[in-house]
C-alpha cells in the first residue's frame, strides 16, 4: 500500500521534504493495534457474525485478515453482503458479537503510563480510529484510558476513513493544533498515509499489525519498539528522530 492518501499526486519523498521542524505539541494515535490489543476480540466478532449471517467464516485467509486490520468494517461489509437486508443483519450481528468479546481487549503494556506521561509533558493526546464510537468508548473505559484522551475521532466523525487524511485533519481542528506541531502514530501503512496527507510527522509502532519495514517504506520517520521509546520519539525534535536509538540494555536514548 502506498502513502498517498487523498492527494494522490504527492509522493512520500515530497512529503518528507516538507517535514515540520518543531517539536510536537499533540500526539494523534490510532486505536486498535497501537494503543490496545483487540486482535482476538475483533477476529472473534468477525468470524461469529459472518458465520451466523453469511454461513461462512470471514476472515479465512491472511489477505482477508489484513483487510480486517487495515480497513473499517463499513468498507468491508458491503462487499460480503448480497443485499441491504443482509448488510444490516451483518452489522447488527457484528456489534452484538463484539460486545460479547470486548472483555478481551487490553491496553498494551505501559501504554496508559505513556499517555499519562505525555500529557504531563504538555502533549495533547487524540485518538483517530475507524472504529465506531459505540465500540471505541466502551473499549476506552474498559482499558482505563478514557480520561487520558483529549479528543477522539471515530468512524462517524469524518467524511472518509484512513488513509484519507480527513480524520487526522478533523482531530487537528478539534485540538486547535496545526499539522506542523502534531505527530500521527499507528501500526499500519494506512495510519502513515493519513498522517502524511495531513502534514504531520509520523511514527510507527512495532507491536501492532504491520512490520517495521512496511511502516518505514510507507513513510514513517521512525518505528518505536515499546511505549517508552515512543514517548522519547514524540518528544524529540524532528531532526533528532533518526538519532533516537535503543541501547543494549533495551532503554531508549537520544545520541
Amino acid at each position: 500500500m502506498n502513502a498517498r492518501g487523498r492527494a494522490g499526486d504527492v509522493t512520500v519523498a515530497e512529503r518528507r521534504a516538507r517535514r515540520p521542524t518543531a517539536a510536537a505539541v499533540a500526539a494523534l494515535f490510532d486505536w486498535d493495534g497501537t494503543l490496545v490489543d483487540s486482535r482476538a476480540a475483533l477476529l472473534a466478532a468477525w468470524r461469529e457474525s459472518t458465520s451466523e449471517v453469511l454461513e461462512r467464516s470471514y476472515p479465512a485467509t491472511p489477505a482477508e485478515e489484513d483487510r480486517v486490520f487495515t480497513l473499517p468494517g463499513a468498507q468491508i461489509w458491503p462487499t460480503l453482503a448480497r443485499d441491504h437486508a443482509q448488510l444490516d443483519a451483518l452489522v447488527a450481528s457484528f456489534q452484538a458479537a463484539y460486545e460479547r468479546s470486548a472483555g478481551e481487549v487490553r491496553a498494551f503494556a505501559h501504554v496508559p503510563e505513556m499517555l499519562d506521561a505525555l500529557r504531563s509533558d504538555g502533549v495533547r493526546v487524540a485518538v483517530v480510529t475507524s472504529k465506531a464510537r459505540r465500540r471505541f468508548e466502551p473499549d476506552a473505559r474498559h482499558v482505563g484510558v478514557a480520561d487520558l484522551i483529549d479528543v477522539s475521532i471515530c468512524a462517524e466523525d469524518a467524511h472518509a476513513a484512513k488513509p484519507d487524511p480527513g480524520p487526522v485533519l478533523c482531530a487537528l481542528e478539534r485540538l486547535g493544533v496545526g499539522g506542523s506541531l502534531a505527530i500521527m502514530i499507528g501500526d499500519t501503512p494506512v495510519d502513515v498515509a493519513a498522517g502524511l496527507g495531513a502534514g504531520t510527522r509520523v511514527i510507527g509502532v512495532a507491536w501492532g499489525h504491520a512490520g517495521e519495514a512496511d511502516l518505514l517504506a510507507a513513510g514513517a520517520e521512525a518505528v518505536a519498539r515499546d511505549p517508552d521509546e515512543l514517548r522519547s520519539l514524540v518528544l524529540a525534535q524532528p531532526g533528532a528522530l533518526n538519532r533516537v536509538s535503543r541501547s543494549r540494555d533495551g532503554t531508549a536514548s537520544a545520541s
